[in-house]
């Protein structure tokens, strides 16, 4: 992050300066919009003529795991009646990350100018996302800051173990498929080329042995080219996914996949129902609260989906869960769950159900896509590898039936 020295308008005869932290001029911006201020300029903050380094963590972002600890902290000790900022030196005395230090730090300077707590975490855009701040601001409007902030750990706790869940449920099998390809490659790329040469005197060889010299001879002959072609494939994709079109394309194309389609849209709407309903609980106006949610969701289609459900219906004075009806990947499960909430006054808590049910399916598809995907992709892996020993043991099992 990058500190930038602003002067802007506070109403309209006060003009204030100061200085705040964002990823860019286009955050910072932002980041004065929330505060209620209009920007008369905003320019990067020079020391001495050169650029002045980025503030404590020298441009490496903090993990969200710390965010979450420091809100969980904050909450604890707002519960038991200390006050912000004795709590906010609590905290600063006690975290033993230097990086956190200083963002805790500039936390509580500017919070003895005069700020709020949520006015404060705006200068870190990028530590402090605008749903975070959002709630943070309605727990201070409603006086139950502490509530606000118990509840926002809780959510990003139950966030990262979803996380955690679908990295888990992925990392296996693409350590098995990653070192299988590798030996593969480095076997026909390397070892075999010395071996067949055993065989070149042979007149008839079986199939499987030509096809592996065929293989074994281009791999040997072209390994870098595969490797460059490869490495700029990577390149090229990670461009095209980053990109607004090509990442709306790998989306649309996910949600095609049968199997994978299911995973990813119960992982979505778990994200989405925890996120809207305690924004709900907070206070803040579904509207907003709907916009904020569909932030957190990964998937452009999905957020398209909510989006429109959004403008549809509650802009329009609509229920919300007429909207979901009509949403083709949201389950009617969902559009229910949400009827029944809206007639009872519960919104929140029928939502916070539909996350607890998802997550729960998540918890049990990622368990059996992982005990099957494993003992698969070892399968193949084997087979490819016993493809490879049959080759070349097959023309000395001819060799020796010749003999006899």
């Amino acid at each position: 992050m990058t500190t930038y020295a602003y002067k802007a308008k506070h109403g309209p005869e006060t003009t204030v300066e100061g200085d705040l932290e964002a990823d860019s001029s286009a955050a910072a911006l932002q980041a004065l919009d929330r505060m209620g201020y209009s920007p008369i300029w905003v320019r990067e903050k020079v020391v001495s003529g050169k650029r002045r380094r980025r503030l404590g963590w020298e441009g490496r972002p903090l993990r969200a795991r710390d965010i979450t600890v420091f809100t969980r902290q904050l909450a604890s000790l707002t519960r038991s009646g200390v006050p912000i900022l004795r709590a906010l030196h609590t905290i600063l005395d006690q975290t033993e990350n230097r990086r956190m230090q200083k963002v805790v730090d500039r936390l509580e300077q500017t919070i003895r100018d005069g700020s709020m707590l949520s006015g404060a975490m705006s200068r870190f855009p990028a530590l402090f996302p605008p749903l975070y701040l959002d709630m943070v601001r309605a727990g201070e409007s409603a006086g139950v800051l502490d509530v606000t902030l118990t509840r926002l750990s809780d959510a990003r706790e139950k966030e990262e173990d979803l996380r955690r869940k679908v990295q888990s449920a992925m990392a296996y099998p693409l350590l098995v498929l990653v070192v299988g390809a590798l030996t593969v490659f480095v076997l026909l790329s390397f070892f075999l080329p010395k071996i067949v040469v055993l065989f070149k005197d042979f007149q008839h060889l079986p199939l499987p042995t030509r096809i592996l010299i065929g293989t074994s001879n281009f791999f040997s002959s072209y390994w870098y080219w595969i490797l460059l072609l490869l490495a700029l494939s990577m390149v090229v994709g990670r461009r095209l996914t980053t990109g607004e079109r090509g990442r709306a394309l790998l989306d649309a194309v996910v949600l095609r996949l049968p199997l994978v389609r299911r995973f990813v849209v119960h992982v979505e709407i778990a994200r989405f129902a925890r996120t809207l309903s305690l924004l709900i609980d907070a206070g803040v106006a579904i509207d907003k609260a709907l916009e904020l949610s569909a932030n957190t969701l990964g998937n452009t289609l999905l957020r398209d989906e909510v989006e429109a459900v959004r403008v549809g219906t509650v802009q329009k004075g609509a229920a919300l869960s007429e909207g979901l009806k009509r949403a083709p990947h949201f389950p009617s499960f969902v559009a229910n769950m949400t009827a029944v909430g809206e007639e009872a006054g519960r919104l929140d808590e029928s939502l916070l159900e539909v996350a607890v049910f998802y997550e729960k399916e998540v918890d049990q598809q990622a368990r059996v896509a992982t005990s099957l995907i494993e003992p698969l992709l070892i399968l193949g892996v084997g087979a490819i590898v016993g493809f490879i020993v049959a080759a070349m043991l097959l023309p000395i099992f001819e060799l020796g039936t010749g003999l006899r």
